[in-house]
């Protein structure tokens, strides 16, 4: 199973170059309209890159729907680095992006029932949506003779591809596909557990309360959960956001650095997301200069410049600029950006513990 997952992605890519071959063959003129052959060739691969982009929106709102239908409340939706979030009544538009995860609907759990919530229809909402929406575009394609319906077939193509791509049990730029979560809480109960907590905390983190408030049965996971399974390892990054929520930094520490020693399935970017905790943590710390430079090697740097728009990045910018550098400029264009990244955030119950995390930074200076 492990070998096949590795080879996904080479099979991925050969499928996608495939389907542009067939495409480009079907639609291709008569040799002698040489001109028209290189037309309608980019225009092929152009219509294919905007039904990508297109799927994506089908993708998340597919998610949208079948968690309605689950009996999920809706909680955020996000487009690219765009995200919509309700605000009491209303709908508001904030910042935030995820490298590797172009969109990203989250919905608030219901309640479990003897251990037990549906979760495989808002699972593979999105996969399906993208299979109906592509096909309808190929049955439209087909029932017209128009010479302008074959633009139809590259959103189709699209659709299936990326449908394909996300039902598929494996991870794209290490965040795990609808198909390996689906996969993942089909095994066993410490998955369903850790994907509600997570759905759960996030629904009450953007309505505005703080990890340190939330009662610890919120965090419990089941005796002998596995920390090799991937959402059960995203699961812990919880208790570790409380912690440093409570100000718990030595048990935060000590956590963070089992789970990245210990834990292997652990998805890219909660690995990253503790490194980068751990470095703040150094930085107001025993500010070791052997330990920081080990930890801000060239692979951190490049997810912190990836990750430059959410607060807590900003906060370890100005944290390694003030306490480490020993540079003023920076660290005011940090505190600047910070201030920023408050106003965009879609996270308002952070707020306030990321503000105070900046003051700390600006006492351990002191």
């Amino acid at each position: 199973m492990k070998k096949i997952r590795k080879n996904l992605a080479h099979l991925t890519g050969f499928l996608i170059g495939a389907v542009c071959g067939v495409f480009i063959f079907v639609i291709m003129p008569p040799i002698e309209h040489a001109g028209m052959y290189f037309i309608n060739f980019f225009a092929g691969f152009a219509l294919l890159a905007l039904g990508f982009l297109l799927h994506v929106f089908v993708h998340e709102l597919g998610h949208l729907v079948a968690g309605k239908i689950s009996g999920y409340g809706f909680v955020s939706i996000r487009f690219f680095n765009v995200i919509f979030i309700k605000e009491g009544d209303r709908l508001a538009r904030k910042k935030f992006n995820i490298p590797g995860a172009p969109g990203q609907c989250l919905m608030s759990p219901p309640e479990p029932v003897n251990g037990r919530y549906p979760f495989a229809l808002y699972t593979l909402g999105g996969c399906l949506m993208n299979f109906i929406v592509s096909a309808l575009f190929l049955a439209l394609c087909f029932a017209f003779s128009a010479s302008a319906s074959w633009m139809l077939l590259p959103p189709a193509a699209a659709g299936f591809l990326l449908g394909f791509l996300n039902i598929a049990p494996h991870t794209l730029g290490g965040v795990p596909t609808d198909g390996h979560n689906l996969m993942t809480l089909g095994k066993n109960d410490a998955a369903r557990r850790a994907l509600w907590m997570m759905l759960n905390a996030n629904a009450q983190i953007t309505r505005g309360f703080r990890f340190r408030d939330m009662p610890d049965s919120q965090f419990a996971l089941p005796h002998g959960a596995n920390l090799n399974d991937a959402l059960v390892a995203s699961a812990e990054i919880l208790r570790f956001n409380r912690m440093m929520d409570r100000r718990e930094f030595a048990e935060a520490k000590e956590l963070a650095e089992r789970l990245i020693n210990t834990v292997d399935k652990m998805p890219a970017i909660h690995k990253n997301e503790l490194l980068c905790e751990l470095l703040f943590l150094e930085l107001i710390g025993e500010r070791r200069k052997e330990t920081i430079e080990s930890l801000h090697d060239a692979d951190l740097k490049k997810y912190i410049k990836a990750t430059s728009s959410y607060m807590s990045r900003q906060r370890l910018l100005y944290a390694h600029a003030k306490l480490f550098l020993n540079d003023e400029a920076e660290a005011a264009k940090a505190l600047e950006k910070f201030d920023k990244a408050c106003l965009s955030t879609p996270f308002a119950g952070e707020i306030d513990s990321e503000c105070e995390l900046i003051e700390l930074v600006k006492v351990s200076n002191a």
